[in-house]
């Protein structure tokens, strides 16, 4: 069996929602940029590193990745737009994962709620809250994501 972990990462805080605007064009506030840097600072002190970024289409969780990318020296070939991360439900996000390589052993996934806690809910069987800029890693063994079904969940652990 090998390690493989699945990090869920709630946007930064981005502007409200306006009449004018798509909800897909929300660009990110100051303090959603800070906390993005805040956030990627902690993952380079905890040396995390993920083999895969993958982000919602959305403005705002496109930045986010961006940044944390950006700060850990990530190539932009290990960060990729996943149109179907926005507006994903449950089901979505377990397909995903489960059709990532099998040599991918650490994934973050940039997305939105209610997905993200409905998703963490159901895989550690306890209610989680997401903040904004909230990241959780989530911790399996088996040897593919298509097993993640059913592989019990060894760690979870919110990381900021």
């Amino acid at each position: 069996m090998h390690t493989r972990s699945l990090y869920l990462l709630r946007h930064a805080k981005a502007e409200s929602a306006t009449l004018q605007s798509l909800d897909e064009d929300r660009t990110l506030t100051t303090r959603g940029i800070d906390d993005a840097k805040k956030l990627a600072t902690k993952l380079i002190k905890k040396e995390i590193r993920f083999d895969l970024i993958l982000t919602s289409p959305a403005i705002r969780a496109i930045t986010t990745a961006q940044i944390i990318s950006n700060q850990l020296k990530h190539k932009q070939r290990f960060l990729e737009v996943d149109k179907k991360l926005y507006q994903a439900d449950c089901t979505t996000l377990l397909t995903i994962a489960s059709k990532l390589h099998k040599k991918i052993k650490s994934v973050m996934l940039v997305g939105h709620n209610p997905a993200l806690e409905d998703f963490v809910t159901l895989i550690a069987g306890e209610s989680v809250s997401m903040q904004t800029c909230a990241l959780i890693e989530l911790s399996f063994e088996f040897k593919d994501w298509r097993d993640l079904d059913k592989a019990p969940l060894v760690k979870m652990k919110l990381l900021n």
